[in-house]
Formats: C-alpha cells, structure tokens, sequence
C-alpha cells in the first residue's frame, strides 16, 4: 500500500487526470439522456420562435385587411336570399318576364338541396345556405340565352345547377319555340 501512496504522490498531475477523466465520464454517462432532450427541446423553441417571427411579420396590415374584409361580407350579405321571404324571392325571377319578355310558366321552391353543398358534401356550406327553385321558361333559344345570362350577371348569388331543354309542347306553339326547365340554387342567410 505504501508503493501506491508513493506512486500517487509521485506523479500527482497524472493522478488529477485520472480523477478529472473519471468525473467526466461519469457525468456524461449520468447526463447523456438530458443532453438528447434539451436539443430536442431547444429545437422545438427555435421552430416557435421563428414561426412567431413570421406570423408578427405576416400580421403587418392586419387591421386594414379586416376591415376590407368586413366589407367583403356586407356586400355578400346584400346579396343573399331569405329563406322566409318566399313571395319576394319568388317575384325575384318572375321579373325577368318584362326585362327579357319571355314567358316563366313555374317558380317553385324545392325543399331538398344540391347534395355537394349539403352538410358533409364535398362543398359544404358553413356560413351560408342555399335555396333550390325549379324554373320553368319558354321561349326562342336567343331568349333563353339571354334568360340564362340575366341570372349569371344579377346581384343576387344564383348559380344554375341543371339545365334541360325541350321542344315546346301546347296550342300555338311555333316550331322555334323551345321550353326550359332550369333548377337554380341561391345562396341566402345562414338558417
């Protein structure tokens, strides 16, 4: 034991070494599960931090984008249907007559609605609903043109989802003379 004593005393850098290498190792050995978890850590901090950089710059003009939407949605909601007005969304079409002088033989409103916008459809409506009205028209084909373009260039949001044409059928009907059958949705208030 003395020749150990002695050796230790002889070289006692190597010694401080030997002692410093043993901590190390046992440190790391004991902290190498901590390291692994605060890089992961401190890289998760770094991706929020530089998605919080992005969304401050991105939120430059936010008020202002607001607003104009704000607007957006006021001149949305001008142009939609009521679902409780019946009569007036029904005189709605029924006005084309004396614009267009053709003649609309039905308006009705259909209870089921288009099935891609309907809860789960590839199109769900969320903030609005839509109302379904079969129209039924007579008239030359220039006129149904013209018909068919009065409702794409109205204020109101119509879209024709089905289109059928046939040729008119009844007294004094004249060889030019063709009928349509059109189901128009319009999108109206949130029910």
């Amino acid at each position: 034991m003395n020749y150990f004593l002695d050796k230790l005393k002889q070289y006692p850098v190597a010694v401080f070494a030997v002692l410093a290498i043993l901590l190390c190792v046992g440190a790391i050995v004991l902290r190498g599960g901590a390291v692994d978890e605060l890089t992961v850590e401190e890289q998760e901090l770094s991706s929020r931090l530089r998605t919080i950089g992005s969304n401050i710059k991105n939120s430059k003009n936010l008020e202002e984008d607001v607003a104009a939407l704000d607007v957006y949605v006021a001149a949305i909601n001008e142009r939609l249907f009521n679902r409780n007005q019946r009569s007036i969304n029904t005189d709605f079409f029924y006005s084309f007559e004396d614009e267009l002088d053709i003649l609309i033989s039905d308006v009705s409103q259909i209870g089921s609605m288009d099935a891609a916008l309907d809860r789960g459809g590839p199109n769900e409506l969320k903030l609005y609903s839509a109302i379904s009205y079969d129209v039924k028209i007579e008239g030359n084909f220039q006129e149904i043109l013209e018909f068919l373009h009065q409702v794409h260039s109205v204020d109101a949001l119509l879209r024709v989802a089905e289109f059928e044409v046939s040729k008119a059928t009844g007294r004094g009907a004249s060889p030019e003379e063709l009928s349509a059958r059109l189901r128009i949705i319009a999108f109206a208030s949130k029910e």
